[in-house]
């Protein structure tokens, strides 16, 4: 190691567990020698006592492909260093005992097979085979990726820090970090207990030292430790060193082999806050004391899956602190705060699976300026300013403990730390029978029940109990009107002299346009993908509205300073919560929205996409010809103190037209018949807009704008794409499934031809409906789609796919703009 800090240095990383240690390495074997400093020993804070786990499968193309190289790099780092990591390729084990768990290892099985990633599902016989000291009357299914294993974090860690010195990099344990120094919202240097080194990049991958360590700098970084607990037996005879890792996500426990003894861990529903006064200063590979009346009913559940167990002998009872994020994924890259500034934490027990990619991932980032691959669902700016309360984290950390072995479902409900955000018209809407999910501490209203019901937590992937709510909501829709409350998504309000500029800087429409005019637009990166999907509205000469996402508040903000020139003159206000923002849809809704206003909405005064400030009720407010559900539409963005008032006008106007309150749910049905792609799901960094269907919304003829090069010559080849989106329908399955979710593959003359991006029931359409992205070498022409022959694989079943380029919900858009 090191002994005297350097003055200066490209980069400086904040902490030495196996994120930081990984990203110091694949720094240097780019060729930067960059700096770490560590406040103790390497890897002493939680990877010293992590299990050590390797998988590959991930939601997300892009973060499969990093698993798989997590993989990789693990194998390979013992040949480069001559340092052992203990990687074993032992595969996992994951079983299914109830009907839904069942179904998600068949979907995992059909996702893996478009992946490149072999797998088997187990007969009872071949798992008692592999493991036969459990008990298996009650096993539904297994899954086996023979590929994934484990690894020595100990081990891994030295060999990566030792790959790290071999290029260059520089290592400082027993040595402080005390501030980060920041002039004029830039990093400037980090200042330690043995001096201060100067640099204008930092990564602080401090785990659960981040959050109270960035919130002192006013950064949002929010997470909290909790206490993770696992058992270790005593060494247990003919049990093989290539013994497979086994998780039974339905008891929350995970199996594997530990030099000859058995590991098992457990993630509790809820688990326990560690560190609420902060960490030790003096924590060094430290363990805590086990709480056995705390984990008792996952310990009943090992004995019981393993009776042998009472017969072993435990050797260990071990209770170590894990960090856990409120939506249970890590925050990766920029902060938002700081420039230059970076994050690599929250890895919610995956640190040592996660590593290897994150490390490739952070390096890409800090020297190239953006990662190769989209980490949208990661995002360190996905953080809002409220996250960095300690008490929501630790209250919320109780609970996403739970997340980590939890049946992901469209119904699954946060519990802790509710009520935080609530649009102005929150109690109005629950008395309307508003039922309520929580999305970034927003109450969001997902359904109307007006027998206020509540939940039905039951996990469930067919039709839901709410079903029969979203079926009238969308029917009111399509023959009546609807109201939504979107008061919770982001106004962003863009204004001076040169906020035009700034705006079509990262914009691919034109939005040097007349003031009353709403541009459907993306923000784009260099590489032509989509950072955004908003919509912008000149309000004044100098003045835009940006309406986006409730989700993407902070990021988009940060991604319109982050390339405007320095000296443009202009300001961005976060508006979201000085306007709400209700929208009214439907074929009744411009007779509605007129018995309240003197202004003349007919289509010919106020065509689709037309904005104006006009008198609604007693009040007044922009209104912008819009639609996320395929109908007649208008959006009002309304100053707080007036909506109550316009709101209960509207609700009682409406009543002599059948006008009913609408949640996302109905609002998501009735944009997948329409093909309507939601950021996130559909779109992506990945993804540009002639490959999306979106290239209307690009106007080669501004002269620069982020990405423009590449969309050039991506049209020159059109518009046959090698990839597009389209819109599809399951044909011969009704309502009772099996459903498109996501990720299910399609398939064409033998081979794997695409996936489905997002689906449902379309109750419009009383279909099974989705929007899938098609890839094929020769071109996705309309010739190649209308030849037909698609199938979709759902649960392990084939069926067939209609698949066309236009929506199937009024394809020519004549509803929505008549």
């Amino acid at each position: 190691m090191s002994s005297t800090l350097p003055e200066t240095a490209p980069v400086v990383i904040i902490g030495g567990g196996i994120i930081g240690i990984s990203t110091l390495y694949h720094l240097a074997k780019r060729g930067v020698p960059a700096v770490l400093i560590e406040r103790r020993k390497l890897a002493s804070g939680t990877t010293w006592h992590a299990a050590g786990i390797v998988g590959q499968l991930r939601d997300s193309t892009a973060q499969t492909e990093l698993g798989k190289y997590t993989a990789r790099l693990f194998r390979d780092l013992e040949v480069e260093t001559g340092q052992a990591t203990g990687y074993k390729p032992n595969g996992t084990i994951n079983l299914a005992l109830g009907d839904v768990r069942h179904e998600q290892l068949l979907r995992s099985h059909d996702h893996a097979v478009r992946m490149g990633i072999g797998t088997q599902l187990l007969s009872v016989a071949e798992l008692q085979e592999k493991w036969p000291w459990i008990e298996t009357s009650d096993v539904k299914s297994a899954f086996f990726v023979p590929s994934n294993g484990q690894v020595n974090p100990l081990d891994v860690t030295v060999a990566m820090s030792k790959g790290a010195r071999a290029n260059g990099a520089q290592v400082f344990e027993n040595t402080k970090v005390t501030d980060l120094l920041v002039k004029h919202g830039k990093v400037t240097g980090v200042e330690t207990d043995k001096g201060v080194i100067a640099t204008d990049k930092v990564l602080l991958a401090g785990g659960m030292w981040s959050h109270l360590f960035a919130k002192a700098k006013g950064v949002t970084v929010p997470l909290h430790a909790t206490e993770h607990f696992y058992i270790v037996t005593e060494p247990v005879n003919e049990l093989p060193k290539t013994q497979p890792i086994l998780n039974i996500a339905e008891e929350r426990t995970y199996w594997k082999e530990d030099t000859g003894k058995l590991l098992i861990g457990a993630f509790e529903q809820r688990g326990k806050p560690y560190g609420e006064n902060g960490i030790p200063e003096d924590f060094e590979f430290d363990e805590l004391p086990f709480d056995m009346e705390h984990v008792e009913a996952n310990l009943e559940k090992m004995f019981e899956r393993m009776p042998a167990l009472g017969e072993m002998g435990i050797q260990t009872f071990f209770n170590g602190p894990e960090s856990f994020t409120p939506d249970g994924r890590p925050y990766l890259g920029p902060t938002a705060e700081v420039k230059g500034l970076f994050v690599a934490t929250g890895m919610n027990s995956n640190g040592i699976l996660n590593s290897g990619g994150v490390g490739l991932t952070m390096a890409e980032w800090m020297i190239d300026g953006a990662p190769s691959r989209g980490m949208g669902p990661m995002l360190a700016r996905r953080a809002h300013p409220f996250q960095a309360n300690t008490r929501y984290n630790r209250e919320r950390a109780t609970e996403s403990v739970g997340f980590h072995y939890g049946v992901s479902w469209a119904g699954r409900q946060i519990h802790s730390a509710r009520g935080v955000r609530r649009v102005p018209l929150h109690d109005r809407l629950k008395e309307a029978g508003a039922t309520f999910a929580e999305r970034i501490g927003w109450e969001v209203p997902m359904y109307y029940d007006p027998g206020q019901k509540g939940w039905n937590e039951e996990p469930n992937l067919r039709w839901k109990d709410w079903a029969p709510h979203v079926q009238a909501e969308c029917l009111a829709a399509r023959d009546a009107a609807v109201l939504i409350d979107q008061s919770m998504y982001a106004k962003i309000q863009v204004q001076g002299p040169d906020a035009v500029k700034a705006l079509n800087k990262v914009c691919g429409a034109q939005m040097d346009v007349a003031v009353g005019t709403s541009v459907y637009t993306q923000f784009l990166n260099t590489r032509g993908g989509i950072e955004a999907d908003v919509t912008v509205t000149r309000t004044a000469p100098n003045c835009f509205m940006v309406i986006t996402g409730h989700p993407s508040q902070i990021r988009d903000q940060a991604w319109i300073k982050d390339h405007a020139d320095p000296d443009w003159r202009f300001e961005i206000f976060d508006a979201t919560s000085a306007y709400g923002l209700i929208s009214i849809h439907g074929p009744k809704s411009r007779e509605i929205l007129s018995a309240l206003s003197e202004d003349d909405l007919s289509d010919a005064a106020f065509p689709f996409g037309a904005a104006r400030e006009i008198d609604i009720a007693y009040g007044r407010g922009w209104a912008i010809r819009r639609s996320f559900l395929g109908e007649l539409g208008y959006e009002l963005m309304v100053s707080s103190e007036f909506l109550a008032g316009i709101y209960e006008a509207l609700m009682e106007e409406g009543a002599k037209h059948g006008l009913k309150h609408m949640g996302m749910y109905g609002m998501n049905a009735c944009r997948l018949e329409k093909g309507f792609r939601h950021f996130g799901h559909d779109i992506a960094e990945d993804d540009t807009p002639y490959e999306t269907g979106l290239g209307f919304a690009v106007n080669l003829a501004k002269e620069d704008f982020l990405g423009r090069e590449p969309l050039a010559a991506q049209k020159a080849t059109g518009p046959a794409y090698p990839v597009r989106t389209v819109s599809c329908i399951v044909e011969g399955v009704d309502h009772t499934g099996p459903y498109l979710i996501h990720n299910e593959p399609i398939w064409k003359d033998g081979a794997i031809v695409g996936h489905v991006t997002s689906g449902d029931w379309g109750f419009r359409l009383e279909a099974m409906v989705g929007l899938a992205s098609l890839h094929n070498d020769d071109g996705v022409s309309k010739t190649w789609i209308e030849a037909g022959g698609f199938e979709v694989q759902i649960a392990g079943e084939m069926f067939p796919l209609k698949v066309q380029l236009a929506p199937f919900y009024d394809p020519s858009g004549a509803i929505m703009r008549g």
